[in-house]
């Protein structure tokens, strides 16, 4: 019998992008359904930080995108996105990436907050940890290959697209080859058709 497999995802989570777009590369047949987090008190008898993405897989609940795309990824018959001879390297970069992410939606949820209750020195210091992530991602980073993607790929993308969603987009300037890549890679269907929105 077939899995049933239903992914709880947000409309602009980079995090559930990241597995949305797992599942559409590998051809993973699944139901997503876009829930609003604050509403979501059914979501704690699966996932009791009720946080997105939760992924469940009949009676199995997968909690955290990096475990999430590693399932996905393992029940494929595609090309695995965590090729073994550079495994390492991947995770440890979509581990960077998954840090820009957080950085990028911590400075989000800070800038929300009522006016006097902002911290200030809180907002600057994420602004500079972005800043210094993708500078250190241009520097540092150079898995371009365009005929085998890999899971590295994916998240700085992700993470690279969310912070113009949330922040902007002076990165470009100042990091041409990041840059230039992501202007080949954003164009690729995966990418277009999971564009985060505010629901």
């Amino acid at each position: 019998m077939e899995n049933k497999i239903i992914l709880f995802n947000g409309p602009n989570s980079p995090f559930g992008r990241k597995t949305k777009i797992t599942s559409l590369v590998q051809e993973i047949n699944l139901e997503e359904k876009i829930i609003k987090i604050q509403e979501a008190g059914f979501l704690d008898k699966h996932n009791p930080l009720r946080k997105i993405p939760t992924l469940l897989v009949n009676d199995l609940t997968i909690i955290d995108s990096d475990n999430i795309c590693i399932y996905l990824d393992s029940i494929s018959m595609k090309k695995t996105l965590f090729p073994k001879n550079e495994y390492y390297k991947i995770i440890s970069m979509t581990s960077i990436a998954n840090g820009l992410m957080e950085s990028v939606l911590e400075r989000r949820m800070e800038i929300i907050r009522p006016i006097n209750e902002q911290s200030k020195s809180f907002i600057n210091k994420q602004e500079v940890r972005i800043t210094r992530t993708i500078k250190w991602l241009e520097n540092n980073w150079n898995n371009y290959d365009k005929n085998y993607l890999t899971m590295d790929q994916i998240a700085i993308a992700c993470a690279l697209d969310y912070t113009m969603f949330r922040f902007n987009d002076q990165w470009k300037s100042d990091n041409l080859k990041l840059h230039n890549w992501f202007n080949f890679f954003e164009k690729k269907d995966f990418m277009q058709s999971t564009i985060p929105y505010d629901k």
